[in-house]
């Protein structure tokens, strides 16, 4: 190292507490730093624009704009604004004596005092424990440079909030007054920002032990770099809680040396056995009495949504799901033909009407509508039924139709080693039909396909690529009712061999 570090950033803070190995790589080896993948950037840019939202709340703010890595001018600037008398300064930016530095989303004076209160935005709909650390050190920040500091706010999205025209920041956000908590957090700061600056200008790399922190409350970039001696196949694949931790504490991660005292679940000995064996696990009965409750012919049902953090459309909410597409394999009778329908919404508006309609008319009035993971697309309908009441009787039919493929596959009725421990179809698919897969498709998740389908909806990409965008996204839909019906013809497989 060739300059001693005497500052951290909020972010690095929280990266540290989570875990000081994380905090030290980040400074030293950027080198094990992954590239920011699509999905983080999109909730990056989602942040980002509810946080402009955030502005619009209040009157006359400064912001102050100084490039993330230039702290000192950005704390200048700071000072610049408050002494010119502005009320409310956006991206303030504060440094205590001993090294912790913040900027906070709205620094609020109040009214004939010298005192400010601290608001901090979030794209959330309520308070988490993380966010507690987040606005202790910017307390601790603020307070630490001489500021007289009223309150620690959190500005989180309001989830009751039902979007009319335009949009209400007013109502949009809520304000939650988290200052005890922030003050109680805030005691103890100085004692984890002096050991973070200790770990952060070591020159050996920290020795911390992998375990439930490098998932929570974020994956960690470095998880890659620093489970390379995990196995596969682990305890992390079959345990979780108190039961991992202790596992974990006394060194073991391999499946195979587990203490043969260890008390199993039934589902827990499944999955070992099965993976200790390389053996299918299959309940011939359990599955027979799966597939007794269908009635042909039999509908093969798939949902794509949006859920975006600001309401797009009249009559939603903040995460609300959106739903805009649909894939349907119709079976009439047993191993027989299939047809295949589908919908998707190619206008700039809300798709939920044309949406119903389209699966009204899809889905007969008789036979089961297999899906895979009930709740949700049952929930999908109960809350389109509540928007389009017009509709919810034959919505309420579609539900009570609704038969869930992952129950056989989640209690394992009938298991593959090659899931790993994941009821998943992601998972469940090439453990049984290997020659299907997702990995030749563009859009390969559900994620993948809300994020394009937005793209094309807020008009940020060119004609020729949503026509693209379009057609990845039919493909992928249809892969996932394609899977259903290859899935429940392996469990008629699996029951007619033992027959």
């Amino acid at each position: 190292m060739n300059e001693k570090i005497n500052r951290l950033s909020k972010s690095q803070y929280l990266k540290g507490l989570q875990c000081p190995k994380a905090l030290w790589l980040y400074r030293h080896r950027p080198d094990l730093a992954p590239p920011i993948t699509e999905q983080k950037q999109w909730l990056f840019d989602s942040g980002h624009e509810v946080g402009v939202i955030a502005q619009t709340y209040f009157d006359n703010g400064q912001l102050i704009d100084d490039a993330y890595y230039e702290i000192d001018k950005a704390i200048s600037s700071t000072n610049s604004a408050v002494a010119g008398g502005h009320d409310v300064i956006f991206e303030a930016t504060a440094c205590s004596p001993d090294g912790a530095y913040s900027k906070i989303d709205i620094f609020q004076k109040i009214n004939h005092t010298n005192h400010w209160d601290l608001i901090e935005v979030k794209q959330s709909t309520e308070v988490k424990n993380y966010y507690l650390d987040d606005m202790a050190l910017q307390r601790y920040a603020f307070v630490g440079s001489g500021y007289e500091i009223r309150k620690s706010v959190l500005m989180h999205l309001n989830r009751e909030y039902v979007r009319w025209r335009d949009l209400d920041p007013k109502n949009l956000f809520v304000l939650e007054d988290c200052t005890d908590l922030a003050i109680s957090r805030m005691e103890g700061v100085p004692t984890n920002l002096r050991n973070l600056l200790q770990v952060v200008n070591q020159s050996n790399e920290p020795s911390i032990a992998i375990g439930r922190h490098c998932k929570s409350p974020f994956e960690c970039d470095y998880k890659g770099y620093c489970w390379q001696h995990v196995p596969e196949y682990s305890v992390f694949n079959v345990f979780g809680g108190a039961k991992l931790d202790s596992l974990i504490s006394i060194n073991i991660l391999d499946i195979a040396d587990l203490p043969v005292e260890l008390p199993l679940t039934d589902r827990q000995q499944i999955d070992i056995n099965a993976h200790a064996t390389q053996t299918i696990y299959a309940d011939r009965d359990r599955i027979s009495g799966f597939l007794s409750t269908l009635q042909y012919p039999l509908y093969y049902l798939d949902y794509e949504t949006i859920f975006p953090a600001v309401p797009l459309f009249d009559n939603s909410s903040p995460y609300q799901q959106i739903p805009f597409q649909f894939s349907l394999h119709i079976q009439q009778t047993k191993g027989g033909d299939l047809r295949h329908l589908e919908f998707l919404h190619t206008e700039l508006t809300d798709p939920r009407s044309e949406f119903v309609k389209a699966l009204i008319d899809s889905c007969g009035t008789k036979g089961s509508v297999i899906v895979y993971n009930m709740g949700f697309e049952s929930r999908i309908n109960r809350e389109l039924a509540l928007f389009l009441p017009q509709y919810q009787s034959a919505l309420e039919a579609i539900n009570s139709r609704m038969v869930d493929l992952l129950i056989p596959f989640r209690s394992r009725y009938l298991y593959h080693p090659k899931m790993m421990g994941s009821a998943s179809i992601k998972n469940v698919l090439p453990a049984f039909v290997p020659e299907l897969n997702y990995s030749d498709l563009e859009i390969s998740g559900g994620d993948m396909a809300s994020r394009n389908f937005l793209k094309c909806l807020k008009d940020i990409v060119s004609e020729r690529e949503k026509l693209k965008i379009y057609e990845d996204l039919k493909r992928y839909c249809e892969m996932d009712t394609f899977a259903e019906v290859s899935l429940i013809e392996k469990l008629y497989e699996v029951v007619l061999n033992w027959n």
